[in-house]
C-alpha cells in the first residue's frame, strides 16, 4: 500500500504519516500526454477542446496580445473532421436538354389507385423543368425514357444528349444503355456513397415529397390518392 487518504467535501487528503516514497521507489502519477507548457493549451485540453474563441471568452487574460487564430490542436482536427461539402461543378449548359437529371423514388407502402409504388423525375438542367412519372415497377424507367425523348424531338426538335443518374440498377439495364447507345447518349453516374453528384434530382424527389405531405396532411385526404 502507497499511503492513505480520506474524503472531505469531495477532496481526498492523505493521512499524515503516509509515506509516498518508501524504500527508494519513484513515484508515479499521470501526466498529459499533450505539451501544456502553454496555459492556453492546458485550459483547452482540461475543458474538453472547446474552440479557442471560445476559450477567450472564458478567459481574456490568457489570450493578451494573443490571436485565437494562432492556436492550432492537432488532435481536434483529428476528432472533429467533417467530410468536406460538395463543390458543384461550373459548367452550365446553354441549351436546354444538353443535360438532364433523373431519379426514381420509392417504394411506397400504399399504392395509388392505379397501383403506382415509384415514380421518377427527369429535369432539365438548364430550365430546371421538371416531368415527373408514375412507375408500377423501376424496370419500367426504360420505357418512360423512350417515350420521353421521343417527346423532346417532337415537341422541342432537338435531342437530349447526357443524362445523369445515381447507380440505381434500373438505369444500368441492358435494354436502357443499348438505347442510350443509339441515341448516342451519354449516361454519366454519380460515384459510389456520394449522393451529392446526383443533388439536383434528389433534391427535387424531397421538394415534390414535401410538397405532397403538406397537401395531403392539411386536406386530410386518404395515403392512396398520394400519386
Amino acid at each position: 500500500m502507497i499511503g492513505s487518504a480520506r474524503e472531505e467535501d469531495g477532496l481526498y487528503t492523505f493521512d499524515e504519516g503516509t509515506q509516498l516514497n518508501k524504500q527508494g521507489q519513484e513515484t508515479t502519477c499521470l501526466q498529459t500526454v499533450f505539451p501544456c507548457n502553454n496555459e492556453v493549451y492546458l485550459m483547452h485540453y482540461r475543458l474538453g477542446h472547446p474552440s479557442f474563441s471560445y476559450l477567450k471568452m472564458l478567459f481574456p487574460k490568457l489570450f493578451l496580445n494573443k490571436n485565437p487564430s494562432s492556436f492550432h490542436c492537432d488532435m481536434c482536427a483529428l476528432a472533429k473532421h467533417h467530410r468536406s461539402s460538395y463543390i458543384p461543378h461550373s459548367y452550365k449548359p446553354t441549351s436546354p436538354f444538353t443535360i438532364v437529371h433523373s431519379d426514381i423514388w420509392g417504394a411506397s407502402r400504399v399504392s395509388t389507385l392505379k397501383g403506382k409504388r415509384w415514380f421518377v423525375t427527369i429535369i432539365d438542367d438548364h430550365t430546371r423543368v421538371t416531368w415527373v412519372f408514375l412507375l408500377k415497377e423501376k424496370s419500367e424507367i426504360e420505357r418512360v425514357f423512350k417515350q420521353f425523348y421521343s417527346m423532346i424531338q417532337t415537341q422541342f426538335n432537338t435531342n437530349i444528349k447526357i443524362v445523369r443518374s445515381d447507380n440505381g440498377l434500373e438505369y444500368f439495364s441492358k435494354k436502357l444503355n443499348t438505347f442510350f447507345a443509339e441515341k448516342g447518349i451519354v449516361h454519366q453516374s454519380s460515384c459510389v456513397n456520394t449522393p451529392a453528384q446526383n443533388g439536383i434530382a434528389e433534391r427535387k424527389n424531397r421538394h415534390l415529397l414535401e410538397v405532397t405531405r403538406a397537401i395531403m396532411f392539411s386536406a386530410k385526404i386518404p395515403k392512396y390518392l398520394w400519386g
